[in-house]
């Protein structure tokens, strides 16, 4: 069962960092944003590295993959405050929250699954 859930967070993580990399991708095909470019190409591969290592049975993937979640929901947080625009801020915002949300509920399981 810990292994299922490991790969659960592994697999959220992966689906979640294509979605950040190709963020980037948009923000500069749209706004010529090379900000958004290297960000989202950094976080995105990070996030996607992270994803394999933790799928991999790695715990250091899945602290990695909290820093850099937590990293994203901050400066998220600080972009929809600053402009107070749903796209892109407040949209990654709410993403970045729910995933990670869901990814505490995956390790409170492996919490009760030790505790067992």
């Amino acid at each position: 069962m810990e292994k299922k859930t490991l790969k659960t967070i592994g697999l959220i993580t992966f689906i979640f960092s294509l979605l950040v990399f190709s963020g980037g991708v948009m923000g500069f095909a749209m706004k010529n944003s090379i900000p958004s470019l290297v960000a989202g190409s950094f976080f995105g591969l990070s996030l996607l590295y992270s994803s394999i290592k933790t799928m991999a049975f790695h715990r250091w993937g899945l602290v990695t993959t909290f820093i850099l979640l937590l990293i994203l929901d901050s400066f998220f947080s600080y972009r929809f405050l600053t402009t107070q625009k749903f796209f892109p801020a407040g949209a990654m915002l709410l993403l970045t929250t729910l995933v990670v949300v869901i990814q505490i509920f995956q390790l409170r399981k492996l919490k009760h699954l030790a505790k067992n």
